[in-house]
């Protein structure tokens, strides 16, 4: 049977998140807050770990799994380049809900890039996900914590009720505001492209790169 800890996703005690940091480390999958929805975490250096997030989420695998960082050191470490553009965006708006596309480093498991040769990459800006980061020490699986196509449940209720078994650990954080998901910007090329409008305009993001294509 999973456990069930109650957090403050702003002022986390880190009794809860080093818990939540050795399920992560053993392989286990933990839900978690997110800046915007409740996110599946494991990680993501650990292929079944990841496939786990797979089955829980009942998602066929042609979908690759972004995941999160505390440190711009730990981007560098999944990355095989990060362009001006890139650095220009991570300075405007990591941390934060921004989520980046880059050219993935040759050791990224294949089971986040499934074959695209990149991979996704947040710093996020809620304390909760930089301290479990950081605990962790490596990268944490953040896809959202739903059954594939179906709507993001708003407590974890509604998840345990709604996903397949498996996960280890809820981190219960109430009910979660409706808000939209992370934008997505693809930097691994030589001109940034809009894959996804979301939490941070488009137009905040012209503004840094004004040659981002849509």
């Amino acid at each position: 049977m999973a456990l069930h800890m109650k957090v403050d996703p702003h002022v986390p005690e880190d009794r809860s998140l080093v818990l939540a940091a050795e399920v992560i480390q053993a392989g286990g999958v933990v839900v978690y807050p997110t800046e915007t929805v409740y996110g599946l975490g494991a990680n993501a250096w650990n292929r079944d770990a990841v496939k786990r997030i797979q089955a829980i989420k009942r998602r066929p695998e042609n979908k690759p799994v972004l995941v999160i960082v505390h440190s711009d050191e730990s981007v560098r470490r999944l990355t095989v380049a990060i362009s001006g553009a890139a650095e220009a965006l991570m300075s405007a708006f990591w941390p934060g809900p921004l989520t980046l596309v880059f050219r993935a480093a040759r050791d990224v498991p294949e089971e986040l890039t499934l074959g695209t040769g990149t991979i996704g990459i947040r710093i996020p800006s809620l304390p909760l996900c930089l301290r479990l980061a950081e605990l962790c020490g490596l990268p944490i699986t953040s896809t959202s914590a739903n059954a594939a196509g179906a709507p993001v449940p708003s407590t974890v209720a509604e998840i345990e009720s709604a996903l397949a078994p498996g996960v280890d650990l809820f981190l219960d954080a109430g009910v979660l505001p409706a808000r939209p998901p992370s934008t997505v910007v693809d930097v691994s090329g030589p001109i940034p492209r809009l894959l996804r409008q979301g939490a941070v305009p488009k137009e905040r993001i012209a503004m840094i790169v004004p040659e981002l294509l849509e």
